[in-house]
């Protein structure tokens, strides 16, 4: 039938160029840009889409990329936080 889990262990994917790796969550622990980043996003969007004539999918494209330069940020001042802690 099918290969069982293996309950409890870290998801491992293997890489042929890298070995194995980790899956590691593109997800903040503390979300804070990216929700600070939705707003400035979707009036953009807003704009863009009135310019195009389209508004509903331009305050949806522009929520969307709110939360995911919101999320790149949060991560890189985690990761940043992270490495400063492991100096100390």
């Amino acid at each position: 039938m099918g290969k069982k889990k293996k309950l409890g262990a870290p998801r491992e994917a293997y890489n042929p160029y890298y070995g194995k790796f980790k899956d590691e969550s593109q997800m903040a622990k503390k979300p804070f840009f990216t929700w600070i980043f939705v707003i400035p996003g979707v009036v953009i969007g807003l704009l863009v889409g009135l310019r195009v004539q389209n508004v509903g999918l331009g305050v949806i494209f522009g929520a969307i990329m709110g939360i995911a330069i919101g999320t790149l940020l949060d991560k890189r001042l985690e990761k940043r936080k992270e490495e400063q802690e492991g100096r100390e």
